[in-house]
C-alpha cells in the first residue's frame, strides 16, 4: 500500500468502485435493518475519506480492496454487521483512526473485531522483536476469530483478495504470504468446511510458490482430459441412463477432474485425471435410492462405502461416497443433495445464522479448542500451528454425539472434552460399548484415540490429576484442566496440612477442645480480621509453611504456651484415624510431595522401598529406609526429637511418568555402560543423560527416563544401589532436565 497526494483513478476503476458500492448497499438494504444501513453509509464514507490517497502495489486505489472483501461477504450470505465490519478491517492498520474512534462511531463490537484483525506493528528501533510481534498478532487475531467467527470470515476473504492481487508484490513477500496462508489460514478454513475457499487459496499459493510447476500441471491435466474425454463421457452417460431407467429425479451429474490445487505437495507425474462423478439429487432419501441403483447396476468395491449423511465428517461434510466399476474402470461416486453441496462448499458459513450458539457441534468444538489455546499464555504460536495443521480424529460418545480431536489425542483428552470432572477422575474407557457385547474392551486413559470409535469413560472418585498426566494428553484444554486441578488439590492438601499442624499444636498444649470449635471461636476470627485473612487462606499459608504458626498464636494469645503437653498425645488412634482414614496409627503416603513429608537425603527412599517414619520437630514426617544405617546410628542420640510412626506407600502402580535418576559415583571406566545396561534391560528408554565431575575422583550422573510406572522404576533403582561404584542414588521429579 502506498500514498499519493494526487491519486488519479482510471475510468475502469471508478466504474468498479461504483458497482461494488451499489452491490453492497443493495444487499444491506435487503437483508439488514435501518441501523445497519446507517452504519454502512458511515463506513463507506470513512473508508473513502481515510483511504482516499492510498493505492495498492497493483496501482489500483486501495478502497477497491475493502469493497471487494465486503462483496465476498455479501455473496456468502452473511449478516449486515459483518459486511460493515469488513469495510473497516484495514482502517486502523493503514490510517490514523484508532480503537477508540471505531468504538465511538460504531460501537464496541465493531471496535473489537477491527482491532483483532489489525497487525501489531513492530517498533522501528527494535527489529529483533519482530517475531514476538508476529506471535502476538496471530494470538490476538486467533482470539478474536474464535470468540466471534465472523472475524474469521472477514480474514479469510481479506486474505483471498490479497492472494488474487499478489503478483505485483516482491517475490519474497509472495513466498512469505503464501506459506503463511498454507500453514495457518488454509488448515483453519479446511477444518471449518470452507472447501471452495480452501481450494482457491491452495491454487493461488501453488501458482505463487511454484509458478513453473503450476503451469506444467495445468498443461498435463488439460492433455489428459483431452485424451480421455470420450471414455469419461461414456461413463457419465451410463450413470445417467441407469438413474433415468429407475425414474429417479436428479438435478445433474458432474464429472470431477483432478484439481490443480491438489498437486501443490506432489511434484511427480499425474497418473490419472478423473477423480469420479458427483450425483446431485433432491433430498437425503433420494441419495440412498441413487446408491441402491448404482450398486445394483455396477460392481461395488468392498469396504469403500461411506455414509456421511447419518454421520457428517469432522469438517461438516455430508453425503455418500462409494466406489464402483464402470465399463471395467474403477471410479468414485459422490451422492448428495443440492443443500448438502452448498454446506460442503461453504461449511461453517452455510450454517451461520447470526449466532455462535447455532453452529454445529463439530465446528463449536474446534473453535473452543482454539479459544483455549488463545487464552493460554503459556501456549506459543508453533503449538497453535501444530494443532491447526494436524489431522483430525473423529470419535463418539455412547449417545452418538461426535467429538473431534487432533491426531495423537488420548482417552484422557476425550474425557476432558466432555467434562472436566470426568477427566479429573478418569482411569480408562470402554471401547464401542454395547449392551449386546458381553466382552467389553477396556483401555487405559493414556491410550490414543482412533477415528470411528465409541467411548464410555470409566472413573474412580479416588483418582485425581497428577503431573504425569500432562504427558498423557495432546490438547491445550486438557493440560489447562489438569494444571487447574493439580493447583486446587495442592491448595486443599495445604489446608488439610494446616489443620493438622494446628491440631498438633493444640494437642501438644494439652487442650481437649475440638479443632473446628477452636477455629470458629471469636478470638481466632478476630485474629484473622486483624491479619486481613480468610480462614481458608490462613490454613493454606500454614500448610505451605509460608506463615509460622507459633508466632501467630503467641501474638494473639490464642494458646497458653506456659502449659506443656506430651507430644505422644498427638499420636493416637483417634487423631490419626480421623485425619488419614485408618483405624491404626499409620500414615498412608499417596503423594511424595505432601508438605507433611520429608524424604530423607541420607537414604532417598522411593515408592516400593520398605520404610519407616519419624515425626521430626513437630513439623514433618521424615521417611527413611528400614535399613538406613545413618538413621540407626543417629537414633541412639537421645537429643534427637524424633518420634516413630508407622508409614506405608499407597501410590498407584499404574501411574506412569518420566523419572530423572541422580547417581553419585566413584569415577572409573565402564560405569555409564553398566548403568545404561540395567536401565535398558528393564525395557525403559533413556531420553537424556549428562555427567559432571566432582572432587575426590567422584562424578554425578543424571539420566532422564521415558514414562514408566513406579514398580519398574523401583526395580531399576534396586539393581543400581548395590553397584560398588554407587555412593548415592536418588530421584527428584520436581527438577527440570
Amino acid at each position: 500500500m502506498t500514498v499519493n497526494q494526487t491519486l488519479k483513478i482510471s475510468e475502469k476503476d471508478q466504474n468498479l468502485i461504483k458497482e461494488l458500492d451499489q452491490n453492497i448497499r443493495n444487499y444491506v438494504k435487503e437483508y439488514g435493518n435501518k441501523k445497519d444501513s446507517e452504519l454502512l453509509n458511515q463506513a463507506i464514507s470513512d473508508i473513502k475519506k481515510h483511504h482516499e490517497n492510498q493505492k495498492r502495489k497493483s496501482g489500483q486505489p486501495f478502497i477497491i480492496h475493502p469493497l471487494r472483501v465486503a462483496n465476498y461477504i455479501c455473496r456468502a450470505g452473511l449478516d449486515a454487521p459483518t459486511v460493515v465490519a469488513s469495510l473497516l478491517h484495514d482502517i486502523i492498520e493503514d490510517t490514523k483512526m484508532i480503537h477508540h474512534d471505531i468504538q465511538k462511531r460504531y460501537g464496541p463490537w465493531y471496535a473489537e473485531i477491527v482491532t483483532g484483525l489489525t497487525k501489531i506493528k513492530k517498533p522501528d528501533s527494535k527489529k529483533s522483536i519482530s517475531t514476538n510481534n508476529l506471535d502476538a498478532t496471530y494470538q490476538r487475531m486467533l482470539k478474536t476469530m474464535v470468540q466471534d467467527v465472523r472475524a474469521l470470515f472477514i480474514k479469510i476473504f481479506d486474505r483471498l483478495d490479497n492472494m488474487r492481487d499478489m503478483e505485483s508484490m516482491p517475490r519474497e513477500k509472495q513466498r512469505r504470504i503464501s506459506l503463511e496462508t498454507l500453514n495457518i489460514f488454509v488448515p483453519i478454513a479446511e477444518r471449518l468446511g470452507l472447501t471452495q475457499i480452501c481450494q482457491e487459496h491452495n491454487e493461488l499459493c501453488f501458482k505463487l510458490l511454484y509458478p513453473r510447476r503450476y503451469q506444467k500441471t495445468l498443461q498435463e491435466i488439460d492433455e489428459l482430459i483431452k485424451a480421455r474425454i470420450s471414455t469419461i463421457n461414456s461413463m457419465k452417460k451410463s450413470i445417467e441412463n441407469n438413474i433415468e431407467k429407475q425414474n429417479l429425479p436428479y438435478k445433474k451429474i458432474e464429472t470431477l477432474f483432478v484439481h490443480p490445487a491438489s498437486r501443490i505437495q506432489d511434484a511427480g507425474p499425474i497418473d490419472h485425471v478423473l477423480e469420479g462423478f458427483r450425483i446431485i439429487v433432491n433430498n437425503s432419501l433420494d441419495c440412498f435410492q441413487a446408491l441402491g441403483i448404482m450398486h445394483t447396476n455396477y460392481n461395488v468395491i468392498p469396504l469403500k462405502i461411506r455414509d456421511y449423511i447419518s454421520n457428517p465428517l469432522w469438517n461438516g461434510y455430508e453425503g455418500i461416497k462409494t466406489e464402483i466399476r464402470i465399463e471395467g474402470e474403477q471410479t468414485c461416486l459422490e451422492i448428495l443433495s443440492e443443500e448438502m453441496l452448498i454446506k460442503n462448499q461453504f461449511g461453517i458459513m452455510a450454517h451461520w445464522r447470526g449466532s455462535p450458539t447455532e453452529l454445529a457441534d463439530y465446528y463449536q468444538i474446534y473453535l473452543n479448542h482454539l479459544d483455549h489455546m488463545a487464552e493460554d499464555k503459556d501456549v506459543r504460536m508453533p503449538e497453535v500451528l501444530s494443532y491447526v495443521q494436524s489431522d483430525q480424529v473423529q470419535v463418539y460418545t455412547p449417545k452418538g454425539d461426535m467429538l473431534v480431536f487432533p491426531k495423537g489425542a488420548t482417552i484422557l483428552d476425550f474425557a476432558y472434552g466432555i467434562h472436566s470432572d470426568l477427566g479429573n477422575h478418569c482411569i480408562g474407557a470402554l471401547i464401542n460399548p454395547s449392551s449386546l457385547d458381553k466382552t467389553k474392551k477396556r483401555v487405559p486413559r493414556e491410550r490414543q484415540l482412533f477415528t470411528g470409535e465409541s467411548l464410555q469413560i470409566i472413573t474412580d472418585r479416588g483418582v485425581h490429576p497428577r503431573e504425569e498426566w500432562l504427558e498423557q494428553v495432546k490438547t491445550s484444554k486438557s493440560r489447562s484442566q489438569i494444571n487447574k486441578a493439580i493447583e486446587q488439590q495442592k491448595i486443599l492438601n495445604a489446608r488439610n496440612s494446616g489443620r493438622i499442624l494446628i491440631e498438633r499444636e493444640i494437642r501438644e498444649k494439652g487442650l481437649k477442645q475440638d479443632l473446628e470449635k477452636w477455629i470458629k471461636s471469636n478470638d481466632f476470627k478476630d485474629a484473622l480480621k486483624l491479619e486481613k485473612l480468610s480462614e481458608n487462606k490462613f490454613l493454606q499459608e500454614i500448610g505451605l509453611q509460608k506463615r509460622p504458626l507459633r508466632p501467630f498464636l503467641k501474638k494473639y494469645n490464642l494458646l497458653n504456651y506456659k502449659r506443656t503437653g506430651g507430644l505422644k498425645e498427638m499420636i493416637n488412634t483417634e487423631f490419626w484415624g480421623d485425619i488419614f482414614g485408618t483405624d491404626k496409627n499409620i500414615f498412608l503416603i499417596d503423594d511424595i510431595h505432601n508438605p507433611l513429608l520429608k524424604i530423607s537425603n541420607c537414604c532417598f527412599p522411593i515408592p516400593g522401598d520398605k520404610i519407616l517414619g519419624f515425626i521430626h520437630d513437630d513439623k514433618e514426617i521424615e521417611i527413611h529406609l528400614t535399613d538406613c544405617k545413618n538413621m540407626i546410628r543417629k537414633s541412639v542420640n537421645s537429643s534427637l526429637n524424633k518420634i516413630p510412626i508407622e508409614v506405608a506407600w499407597q501410590i498407584s502402580k499404574n501411574i506412569k511418568r518420566s523419572h530423572t535418576i541422580n547417581i553419585q559415583v566413584i569415577d572409573g571406566t565402564g560405569i555409564l555402560f553398566q548403568i545404561t545396561k540395567i536401565i535398558k534391560g528393564a525395557g525403559v528408554a533413556i531420553i537424556k543423560s549428562e555427567t559432571s565431575i566432582r572432587k575426590n575422583k567422584e562424578a554425578n550422573i543424571r539420566i532422564k527416563l521415558d514414562s514408566v510406572n513406579w514398580p519398574v522404576f523401583h526395580k531399576i533403582v534396586e539393581k543400581l544401589r548395590p553397584l560398588k561404584f554407587v555412593k548415592k542414588i536418588w530421584e527428584d521429579p520436581l527438577k527440570k532436565f
